[in-house]
């Protein structure tokens, strides 16, 4: 399974200023509504938030992955977001984060959604993904570092 098919540069957030997690949600949520693939920001919000304290989706190097099933959609939704600086997302012991990926699904395709978390899993662990992304200046050059680092991969 490949990310390409999910991949939109108008689900690329960059500059993401938020002081903690129910900032950064809330900021992740509005983009979704904004950029037409969710209907209801609250209820996105809340999705992802209940993840959150269930257990952290922070994964450490600066990273986080945020996901959550979310009545409603037609199929799996992939937004990347770049923090303007670090942000405080897990708990105190984890690093601060400064890229997310956001994964939402449809109930019912929870093996597609498996699957997308582990292929981003394994993108993020390739040498240089992680600084290529964070000076990635826009939504388009973002796809592009994430299309070529998939592309590498099995």
């Amino acid at each position: 399974m490949r990310l390409n098919e999910y991949l939109r540069a108008d689900l690329v957030l960059t500059g993401l200023d938020a002081g903690d997690r129910n900032g950064v949600i809330d900021a992740l949520a509005e983009h979704l509504t904004g950029s037409g693939v969710v209907a209801d920001a609250r209820g996105a919000a809340r999705a992802l938030l209940k993840r959150e304290q269930a257990f952290t989706t922070a994964m450490g190097h600066g990273m986080a992955l945020p996901h959550a099933t979310l009545p409603g959609l037609e199929r799996a939704v992939l937004m990347v977001a770049l923090a303007a600086r670090p942000i405080q997302f897990g708990p105190d012991e984890t690093d601060p984060v400064r890229i997310f990926f956001v994964l939402l699904s449809p109930p019912g395709r929870e093996g597609e959604h498996i699957k997308l978390l582990a292929r981003i899993c394994r993108l993020v662990r390739h040498p240089g993904f992680v600084d290529e992304l964070s000076a990635a200046g826009d939504g388009v050059e973002v796809v592009r570092v994430i299309r070529r680092v998939d592309e590498q991969h099995v």
